[in-house]
């Protein structure tokens, strides 16, 4: 059953997917209307879930399911093949994990990890710019998902200070 993605509890379970460039507002409608046909029919082990679609700064589309409501592997499975098909129609990938997003004066930039690491490594991007953490696993975690790169998991890949 679609709800709107306010009124889940912060604590109910997300999966969010990154598209490879923005979505223009026609792409954005279509996949509204698509997720909300899913949803309609979303279910596990026959009960239907309580469940929304949002999609946040232009890219990336949140899929959330009430926190009272595990989706069985099947249901997750469902959902994924429902990315997938967007992904065919509008011609787009939502599952290249290779390119990492970051936020610029409030707009997204996406850099392909080999290349980000290396305009880390030559000082080019530091630990305060922003990481959109994809990562992130519930709703109430969206008020903390872009975060300075010091405190992401590509914290790794900076200089480290000399001892």
């Amino acid at each position: 059953m679609f709800v709107s993605f306010n009124t889940l509890a912060d604590e109910s379970r997300i999966w969010i997917y990154q598209a490879e460039r923005e979505l223009n507002q026609v792409e954005q409608e279509q996949i509204r209307k698509l997720g909300r046909e899913f949803i309609g029919q979303w279910a596990s082990h026959g009960q239907p879930l309580q469940a929304s679609l949002e999609i946040l700064l232009d890219r990336f589309l949140v899929i959330a399911v009430d926190d009272r409501q595990l989706p069985s592997g099947c249901s997750i499975d469902a959902s994924v093949a429902f990315v997938r098909e967007i992904g065919e129609r509008l011609q787009l990938d939502f599952f290249n994990r290779t390119k990492v997003p970051l936020m610029d004066n409030q707009s997204v930039t996406v850099l392909p990890l080999t290349e980000l690491k290396d305009q880390i490594k030559k000082g080019e991007v530091s630990e305060e710019y922003l990481l959109i953490n994809t990562l992130v696993s519930t709703k109430g975690d969206l008020t903390n998902w872009i975060v300075p790169i010091k405190e992401s998991w590509l914290n790794r890949y900076l200089p480290q200070p000399q001892s």
